[in-house]
């Protein structure tokens, strides 16, 4: 038996359950409801924490985080994964240069809350992993990287990345940001990758 590649995602999405979870996404208002805000608030929070520690220069292997108006500041998923890990950089393309990509719920401004969850996504996620931006290693970023936040905060990860991933592998449109949370049996089931099960 062959093991996997480096950087092969061990996860596959299920495509039956990404076109439901993309369809959930795409039919939920965005909402300020109470439960919904302190979902952000907790991602927001723990997000934060998370880009301080790989930030903090007195940290052994900090990564530098530079925020660009350069809308695709990496050809692909591995020129990321090698700034990150050979020169500690990370480039991230500000939302703030872009008016349909800001959060109602997460402060969209140069280098604030919505572009540092963007860049622990992309450290700890894409880099760390060394998986690429394809559904495959989107599903297994998400799966990985939930590890890393409270319930509450999964809650709102789930929105922002499976849900909007699922928008766009199933339709192939970005995703506009929204304040929603997902039915938590239907993400049970896309962990899971059960089909149909209830």
């Amino acid at each position: 038996m062959h093991s996997p590649p480096p950087g092969a995602p061990t996860r596959r999405v299920n495509p039956v359950l990404a076109r439901e979870v993309a369809a959930a996404y795409l039919d939920a208002p965005s909402r300020r409801d109470p439960l919904t805000a302190a979902a952000y608030a907790r991602l927001v929070t723990e997000s934060n924490r998370l880009f301080e520690l790989i930030t903090a220069p007195d940290r052994p292997h900090p990564v530098r985080v530079v925020f660009t108006s350069c809308p695709t500041p990496y050809r692909d998923a591995q020129e990321l994964i090698d700034s990150v890990t050979s020169d500690r950089i990370l480039e991230v393309d500000t939302v703030a240069a872009d008016g349909d990509r800001r959060h109602p719920l997460m402060d969209s401004g140069q280098g604030e809350a919505y572009d540092r969850f963007r860049a622990v996504h992309d450290v700890l996620g894409h880099a760390r992993l060394r998986l690429g931006f394809d559904r495959d290693g989107e599903f297994a970023v998400w799966l990985a990287q939930e590890r890393m936040h409270s319930p509450l905060a999964r809650r709102a990860l789930a929105t922002e990345l499976h849900g909007q991933h699922s928008v766009r592998w199933t339709t192939g449109d970005v995703a506009a940001p929204k304040a929603a949370l997902l039915d938590p049996g239907m993400l049970r089931r896309a962990r899971l990758g059960l089909a149909g099960a209830r």
